[in-house]
């Protein structure tokens, strides 16, 4: 659970940006600044906002829809009562049974294909049996928005709020970065400010790279 303050944030944003009393950039700008930077690191990042949570397939197809709130899948993990379900090629199952749409409706699922072309579906193989009271579920790990922070004009103006980024505070110097970015760009008649602005964004790019290159030699080691 993240600790960082989004007010926090904010007034790191204005001292960099030697903007402490919100001349500038105001501090409602900052805001939607901050709701944009999450959203684009989740983007970049569906791993940086993750649901686990037990999914009701629907009975007897192959074909499911994730939830409302998810925005790709990330794995399929188990059946509910505990045997693993592993990721297959679309391709290879296929060639391996080309009538895996009409299997025989089981509680024990054994794989499942996803493209991310087709984020919101995902299919599952053998079909899953239960019925439309009981559905068969499996264990499923999807990416998810987090949904704007919000704060009211009170907690703006006095600078005091204990709302907490809605993402890991390992994220919080791209936040940073990516709203200087946005700040810096809304003047870019200054050749400073354009100067600025490219450096941020490039700085807050090389964050998330540097983590996803980290994340891969974690992978490795495991």
């Amino acid at each position: 659970m993240a600790t960082t303050k989004v007010i926090d944030i904010i007034k790191r944003v204005q001292r960099v940006c030697n903007d402490k009393t919100g001349v500038v950039w105001e501090v409602k700008e900052l805001l939607e600044d901050f709701n944009d930077a999450v959203k684009d690191i989740v983007l970049h990042r569906p791993d940086a906002s993750t649901v686990n949570k037990f999914f009701e397939c629907v009975p007897e197809s192959s074909k499911q829809l994730l939830p409302g709130d998810a925005l790709q899948l990330i794995e399929v993990i188990r059946n509910k009562e505990g045997s693993i379900i592993a990721k297959i090629d679309r391709k290879m199952l296929n060639v391996m049974n080309p009538m895996w749409h009409q299997s025989t409706p089981t509680i024990n699922i054994e794989s499942y294909v996803y493209d991310e072309r087709d984020r919101k579906h995902f299919y599952l193989y053998p079909r899953p049996a239960g019925t439309t009271e009981d559905p068969h579920q499996v264990e499923v790990v999807y990416s998810t928005c987090p949904a704007d922070v919000e704060l009211t004009d009170e907690e703006l103006e006095a600078g005091t709020s204990d709302k907490a980024i809605p993402l890991e505070d390992t994220y919080s110097n791209a936040i940073i970065d990516f709203m200087l970015y946005r700040a810096y760009s809304k003047d870019l008649g200054s050749a400073a400010n354009m100067a600025r602005s490219a450096r941020h964004y490039q700085t807050y790019g090389n964050a998330l790279g540097m983590k996803l290159r980290a994340d891969a030699m974690m992978m490795k080691e495991v």
